[in-house]
């Protein structure tokens, strides 16, 4: 898309696209960060500079490596970034969005290196680790956000995945599900691998057996797991009585291919999601799920940056926030006659 495509695409105006691209000010963090990773997406590389930062100013860095899981589970990284704009404001700083892919992430952290910045919030929902390496040496606190980065001193808040998932897994336990299948992001997260590693724990926790055949590669979309579940189920595949998604936009389009085979939900297959996005109390069924609170998670990304901003020599601090489980219609009790038989 050229520059007028994307101001229609995003619903702005072409002078508000302009101002992102060339990182002027007078647009809001919200409004920036969706126009940002459009330009991004069409091969802009938006013009970064050091700008007239305020004394009280956070960045906010969102990266974005395939931007299936930072833009594709829809509305979980805005309500991060709504609460994160939130908190900041009523602690009187400044936020600045920077949204930033492989192809300039040298760029953009010799840029905040050269800041006047009070410290950083990264979403580092889509760094692997051998990105970890352009985190040392930042001379501000930083908090990075959705990926705990296990083995790394980095400031983090992350949901509990481990105790979420046990907790999803109990839920179709025990609802008499004798075998239980896991739905898995093909194009894993630090997130996905934790919450893969939690289902198989939680399964020998309580007594089900693990089968590897039973995890599911899928494409982490909803119309990609749609396509991958379509494409199982003409292959042959038999899935199990219950089934835990890595998240809700793989198991609403899960839920969807299965409707359109003939296979019912929750009759014939039980299904949970992780995240709670705003389009699963209205999927068809509405999807159970792992709620994860957004606001929670930005909220203390802000307090735990403000923190090391007052307190730099604290030790680094690793935040989980828990989940709650959300019990909607896409989950029942276990069938004789369902296609786990």
């Amino acid at each position: 898309m050229n520059l007028k495509e994307i101001a229609k695409a995003a619903k702005v105006s072409p002078s508000t696209v302009s101002l992102v691209l060339n990182d002027k000010g007078g647009v809001s963090p919200r409004t920036r960060e969706h126009v940002a990773t459009l330009l991004c997406e069409n091969g802009y590389n938006i013009n970064y500079h050091k700008p007239e930062v305020q004394q009280k100013s956070i960045r906010f860095l969102k990266y974005s490596r395939h931007s299936h899981l930072v833009n594709g589970n829809a509305g979980f990284v805005s309500a991060i970034i709504d609460a994160v704009e939130k908190e900041t404001r009523l602690l009187g700083y400044n936020l600045v969005m920077t949204v930033f892919g492989e192809n300039n992430i040298s760029e953009v952290f010799d840029l905040v290196r050269n800041q006047p910045l009070c410290g950083i919030i990264l979403l580092a929902t889509e760094m692997e680790e051998a990105d970890y390496a352009y985190l040392h040496d930042i001379p501000v606190p930083i908090v990075v956000v959705d990926n705990y980065m296990d083995f790394h001193s980095f400031n983090c808040v992350d949901m509990n995945n481990t105790e979420s998932t046990f907790a999803a897994v109990r839920h179709l336990a025990g609802l008499g599900h004798p075998r239980i299948g896991y739905l898995y992001n093909k194009m894993p997260s630090s997130n996905c691998r934790a919450r893969r590693a939690a289902y198989e724990a939680a399964l020998r926790s309580l007594g089900i057996p693990y089968d590897p055949a039973l995890v599911y590669p899928m494409h982490p979309t909803l119309s990609g797991s749609y396509e991958d579940t379509l494409n199982m189920l003409r292959q042959g595949v038999s899935f199990p009585s219950a089934l835990v998604a890595t998240n809700d936009s793989i198991a609403i389009g899960a839920v969807k291919a299965f409707k359109e085979s003939g296979i019912r939900v929750p009759g014939d297959v039980s299904v949970i999601g992780f995240d709670d996005i705003p389009f699963s109390a209205i999927a068809d069924p509405p999807l159970t799920t792992m709620k994860v609170s957004c606001k929670d998670i930005g909220m203390w990304a802000v307090r735990l940056l403000c923190d090391r901003i007052d307190y730099p020599d604290s030790p680094v601090a690793k935040i989980q926030i828990g989940a709650q489980l959300i019990v909607r219609e896409s989950t029942g009790p276990y069938r004789k006659n369902t296609t786990d038989e």
